[in-house]
């Protein structure tokens, strides 16, 4: 029985790759994904910590016990293990520049390559090019649930204007963080972790311990039964000016009064040269 099981696994194992090796997406915005699947390939072949240090920027932002941290400090010390950490996306968009971009997708951990998955979620990482040309991640965030999906979607993005936008004055580093800086004063004030209002028609909510939010119409209906609490850390925009990131800490509050401290990250995009939205909005750890 537990062969049987196992070898069912390591088919759809197989597909997943397979299926998401295969699906490929026209212009500019296929580069990021093909980053990301290299990410996850090295992973999978000569270990997760090899892969992170090779792919990480010297400056990447990941998170520990509700702290953001630097990933390349953060893995240099980790010990070498036979654990298996794979991942594949299912979403990505690129900016005008073409210099930042942003992956979403499923991951599943198992203790070593013949041995049945025991964690899964959803990884969120941000892309960007170096000055050497080469795609690294800038952060990186994930959310966990008990069992994978049983939908296996598409490899899908985002249909755009072609052609590069030059960078609007008010879309720069400072101003993101402005608006953040404004968001969270009023989440603090409400409680709430996210505000509809706020968001783009192609948004994506993700939470530990739920699949992710995708529909607008689900999204704008989420009851929330605890409090959160905002503390904004840095953010980065793309030289186009189109699209960004933010992140920070999150106190999160029960109804019984224990606290839970987490992280988040949100993806902005200025759409159609318009207001910032939020694309991507994850609480995790």
């Amino acid at each position: 029985m537990i062969k049987g099981f196992l070898v069912v696994f390591l088919l759809v194992f197989a597909q997943s790759i397979h299926i998401s090796m295969a699906q490929r997406l026209s212009g500019p915005v296929q580069e990021v994904v093909d980053a990301e699947m290299s990410f996850a390939k090295m992973s999978k072949e000569k270990g997760t910590k090899d892969a992170f240090m090779e792919f990480l920027a010297k400056d990447a932002v990941v998170f520990a016990n509700g702290e953001p941290i630097n990933g390349h400090e953060l893995w240099k010390k980790k010990p070498n293990s036979n654990g298996l950490l794979f991942w594949w996306p299912v979403f990505a968009d690129i900016s005008f520049a073409e210099d930042f971009g942003y992956t979403t997708g499923p991951y599943q951990m198992s203790k070593d390559k013949n041995s049945d998955p025991f964690g899964f979620g959803y990884y969120s990482t941000v892309w960007k090019k170096n000055e050497e040309g080469e795609w690294k991640v800038a952060i990186d965030l994930g959310i966990n649930f008990k069992e994978s999906e049983k939908e296996n979607h598409q490899l899908r993005t985002v249909r755009r204007a072609t052609g590069k936008s030059k960078k609007p004055l008010d879309s720069t580093k400072e101003g993101l963080s402005f608006i953040e800086q404004s968001y969270t004063q009023w989440l603090n004030e409400t409680g709430n972790s996210f505000l509809p209002e706020y968001f783009s028609r192609e948004c994506r909510i993700h939470r530990s311990g739920n699949w992710p939010y995708t529909s607008w119409k689900v999204i704008e209906n989420i009851r929330e039964e605890r409090q959160f609490y905002f503390e904004p850390v840095d953010a980065d925009v793309a030289e186009s000016g189109d699209l960004g990131f933010t992140y920070g800490k999150v106190k999160i509050e029960s109804k019984d009064g224990s606290m839970e401290k987490a992280n988040y990250l949100r993806v902005w995009k200025r759409e159609g040269g318009a207001n910032w939205k939020i694309v991507l909005d994850v609480i995790g750890g």
